[in-house]
C-alpha cells in the first residue's frame, strides 16, 4: 500500500506531474488520472510548489500541492472512485 511520506495517510491520488500548457514556462502541475470526459477546466490539475525532493537512495521524487485545491479538483473534474483505493 502506497503511504504520503510526510503525514502517512493512505488516501492517494494516482497521475502524473506535466506542465499545465504547451508553453515553455508554464505551470508545472499534478493531473490526476481518470477526468471525466471532454472535462472544461482552465488547468488539468493542481499547481505544485515550486521546491521537490529527491531521494538518492531509491530515486523517489516529491512536491507539494494544495491539498484543499486538489480534493476540490478530483471532486469536480474525475470520475468517482469504485473502491476504497482512489484512483482518481
Amino acid at each position: 500500500m502506497t503511504k504520503c511520506l510526510k503525514c502517512g495517510g493512505t488516501d492517494m491520488a494516482k497521475g502524473k506531474i506535466q506542465r499545465s500548457c504547451e508553453e515553455f514556462f508554464s505551470d508545472i502541475i499534478f493531473g490526476p488520472e481518470n477526468l471525466r470526459f471532454l472535462t472544461v477546466a482552465l488547468q488539468h490539475g493542481t499547481k505544485l510548489e515550486p521546491e521537490s525532493y529527491a531521494c538518492l537512495t531509491c530515486g523517489s521524487v516529491w512536491s507539494q500541492t494544495d491539498a484543499n485545491a486538489l480534493r476540490d479538483f478530483i471532486r469536480k473534474h474525475c470520475k468517482p472512485a469504485k473502491d476504497k483505493k482512489r484512483k482518481c
